[in-house]
């Protein structure tokens, strides 16, 4: 009889994961390269530039992925590495320790901010220099993508015994307790005041001889010219006020300063307590005596008096809904505007449908009438149109209904709102649209029905023993 044939024994095996990819550089530079490896495949590692092996070395800037292969099959891709061109260094930053050589002295110069090499306009390489000549010193900074450019220039000048320098103050007078701001100028080192205070500017507040010297590396200057503060009081504004602030038909307006002890300086060039004007335009005054002249008056603006133009008008809406309101807006207008409705204002809310416009007046007199907004009164919306993008839902798949052709707020049967929902149960949809006037009907219905999982097939072979 025949012997019991060898079982053969078939295992099912999973289709690959797909493996994990990293690289040891992801910036290359001229002539550089970068080694990708992929982890986790446990067959045969293809790259997407068509290359294989768990580990590849690139020389092209780009994106890269892998799969892992088996004989069960192809994984998914992996994770993306992307190369990118490397970038040429920034300039570095240079710092100098002193900017003056005194007595033969050197200065060191510092580089920052170079992560490759730096090479001076000298042709010395190194993050520092001394120098002991005077000059301009520059740096770039080289790296294996290429040269920076120029860095800051420093210069380094031959030291001095400094000038004394220029000292001035914005008010020699303090009034009424006020203080005064001195400035020293031409000093490129520490100035020094008499009262040793330190600083290019102080405030002072006591009246006095004041000077000031300027100290740098090289040495201290002789003392500055003195200036002299002293004590006065300084008139307040006037305040000014007109007869008219409108110039119409070649009238005048009158101006009148109160309270200066002092004279009256129009911004004009006019003096006097009052002046008359025929011109348009902004008019101050300042009030002077011996100890200084004050800040400015309040400012008249005089106007040439017109008739005004017809104001625009613009409504936040052309339909009224149930309680709803307009906001009407005038613009424009320098005057008053006094709408068709007998309301006045720049801005009015209506609640009411009608045609509305508006009127400018002045001084001058009243405009015609504006452009016109026609309020309507609002509908309700229609029923919106919906669609889905798939009928029959199988192994929790997902439908996306969409609704169109609604300018409110869309409500499924199901309670959710907004233009998409997503749905995962088979049933029946439909949607309204809403806004301040009423709800519509339906829209047509959409039917998600449950799919099926097909049945096994039957197999069948033409022999059951294989011979030979």
């Amino acid at each position: 009889s025949a012997s019991a044939t060898t079982p053969l024994v078939i295992h099912l095996l999973p289709k690959p994961t797909k493996p994990t990819i990293a690289t040891s550089k992801d910036k290359l530079c001229v002539g550089e390269e970068a080694t990708l490896t992929a982890t986790g495949c446990n067959g045969t590692v293809v790259w997407s530039n068509g290359t294989t092996g768990t580990s590849i070395i690139v020389n092209t800037t780009g994106t890269y992925n892998a799969r892992c292969e088996t004989v069960c099959g192809t994984s998914d891709a992996s994770n993306v590495i992307t190369i990118t061109p490397g970038d040429t260094p920034s300039a570095p930053v240079i710092t100098p320790a002193n900017s003056n050589l005194c007595n033969g002295a050197s200065v060191t110069l510092t580089a920052n901010g170079c992560s490759g090499t730096v090479k001076w306009n000298t042709n010395a390489t190194g993050s520092s220099l001394v120098v002991s000549i005077a000059g301009t010193y520059s740096a770039v900074c080289i790296n294996s993508c290429g040269t920076s450019s120029t860095s800051n220039v420093a210069t380094i000048v031959t030291g001095n015994t400094p000038n004394a320098p220029v000292v001035a103050a914005n008010n020699n007078t303090l009034c009424n307790g006020a203080s005064a701001t001195l400035t020293a100028t031409g000093c490129s080192g520490t100035v020094k005041w008499s009262t040793t205070a330190t600083g290019t500017s102080i405030i002072v507040n006591v009246a006095g001889t004041y000077s000031a010297t300027c100290s740098n590396s090289c040495g201290e200057s002789v003392d500055s010219l003195p200036v002299v503060i002293i004590t006065g009081s300084t008139p307040i504004p006037p305040t000014i006020i007109t007869t008219s602030n409108s110039l119409c038909n070649g009238a005048s307006a009158t101006l009148t300063a109160n309270g200066c002890l002092g004279t009256v300086k129009w911004s004009n060039n006019a003096t006097g307590t009052s002046i008359t004007v025929t011109t348009a335009g902004t008019y101050n005054a300042t009030c002077s005596n011996s100890c200084g002249t004050s800040g400015a008056s309040n400012v008249i603006t005089i106007t040439t008096g017109n008739t005004p133009v017809a104001p625009i008008i613009s409504s936040d809406k052309a339909s009224l809904c149930s309680n709803e309101m307009a906001t009407l807006t005038a613009t424009g207008c320098n005057g008053t505007v006094k709408w068709s409705n007998n309301a006045t204002g720049a801005s009015i809310t209506v609640t009411t449908a009608g045609t509305y416009n508006a009127t400018c007046s002045n001084s001058c007199g009243t405009s015609g009438a504006s452009n016109v907004i026609t309020i309507t009164t609002g509908t309700t919306p229609p029923a919106p149109t919906i669609a889905s993008n798939k009928l029959s839902l199988c192994n929790g798949e997902t439908a996306t209904l969409t609704a169109t052709g609604c300018n409110g707020t869309v409500k499924w049967s199901n309670s959710s709102t907004g233009t998409s929902i997503n749905v995962t149960t088979a049933g029946t949809y439909s949607a309204t649209c809403s806004n301040s006037c009423g709800t519509s009907g339906a829209s047509n219905v959409i039917t998600i029905t449950t799919g099926t999982t097909p049945p096994a097939p039957t197999i069948a072979t033409n022999t059951n023993s294989l011979c030979n």
